[in-house]
């Protein structure tokens, strides 16, 4: 079978492979669709860093690796004692392995586990590949309304629908969304979903801006053309938002927040980068404002984001696109220079 191996820092290569097989508890998937996302662009551009040459405690998983784990497809084959799925389900796959044991995982946030990792990041398989084999406790049945192309899209989306929940916010409520990439995007549809009235976007990109605009957002705020702390408070009565979502991690992003949160605000951080920044951590306390993170997704979002989207809670149009399997190092290079949005790789038969 063909796959897309990541051998190194810029290093992806499509290659033949031995087709996998499903061993006792196991499921044997044919893959439809693959998303890209910041994660696989952090591995091929900047590391390798969560798969090495030393096998990861949990998966065994070492270079290359095999990429993808925003995937869906079809079900072909099943192990010994696997009863939740049969040969022609079409499914997605919540892929996160944890170990069950450490602090984290007893306490209910398998998400936070010391070991964590993730299948198509390092592990013996990926969604980058005609076939991938996974346990069958990661494997989601699909709602029968539901495409393949809709059901690559439930794991990044659970991961902004987490920082939502993260932030808690409801009805009567109002947000700021930093950063209208992919996951911006979710936690806006997903803000949306939760009933939240006043939702404010700041993105300094005009093609994303148009992107969200597109989605019937209505406040949407160019960080260069306007002074985003006035511009949110005179559109929200005057008054601080209740949450901040951070999809953006850039440096400054960090002075934005205390400037326009209420007292007793939420900052929620979900981008995930490396830089240092500079905080006045008196603002925290000036404010009574809550600093938190959010990473991956907790048990049950997964499963419930899957019911969103079978509800038409998060479209697709005008920021969503597909392309060939051939295709994905050069987008990859897209991706790195913001040339692309959202991407699903199409795998063919």
């Amino acid at each position: 079978m063909i796959a897309a191996r990541l051998h190194g820092r810029e290093d992806l290569r499509i290659e033949d492979v031995a087709e996998p097989e499903p061993g006792p508890g196991e499921v044997k998937i044919a893959v439809a669709h693959n998303g890209l996302c910041g994660t696989d662009l952090h591995e091929y551009f900047d590391g390798p860093m969560a798969c090495t040459n030393e096998p990861h405690p949990l998966t065994g998983g070492v270079l290359p690796q095999i990429m993808g784990h925003e995937f869906a497809g079809v079900v072909t084959a099943v192990g010994d004692n696997v009863d939740a799925v049969t040969v022609g389900d079409r499914v997605t796959v919540e892929p996160l392995y944890r170990c069950g044991h450490c602090d984290a995982c007893l306490h209910g946030m398998p998400q936070l586990c010391d070991f964590v990792t993730t299948h198509g990041i390092c592990s013996d398989g990926g969604g980058l590949a005609q076939y991938t084999v996974v346990p069958s406790w990661m494997v989601r049945p699909l709602p029968a309304s539901m495409s393949l192309a809709q059901a690559a899209l439930v794991e990044p989306m659970a991961v902004a629908y987490n920082g939502v929940l993260r932030a808690g916010v409801g009805p009567s409520q109002s947000a700021l969304v930093l950063g209208a990439g992919p996951i911006g995007i979710g936690v806006t549809l997903g803000l949306r979903a939760v009933g939240v009235e006043q939702i404010l976007v700041a993105e300094p990109a005009a093609a994303r801006r148009g992107a969200i605009e597109a989605l019937g957002v209505e406040h949407v705020l160019d960080p260069a053309a306007v002074d985003v702390a006035e511009e949110v408070r005179r559109r929200n009565g005057g008054r601080g938002v209740d949450a901040v979502l951070d999809c953006a991690g850039a440096a400054a992003t960090f002075s934005v927040a205390p400037a326009v949160l209420r007292p007793r605000g939420r900052y929620v951080i979900l981008a995930f980068v490396m830089i240092d920044v500079q905080f006045a951590p008196w603002l925290l306390a000036r404010g009574e404002f809550e600093l938190t993170g959010s990473l991956g997704y907790g048990p049950g979002v997964f499963t419930e984001v899957i019911d969103l989207i079978a509800n038409g809670a998060f479209p697709t149009a005008g920021w969503v696109e597909h392309v060939e399997f051939d295709q994905v190092p050069h987008v990859m290079e897209d991706l790195h220079a913001g040339r692309r949005m959202k991407v699903l790789v199409d795998v063919p038969e």
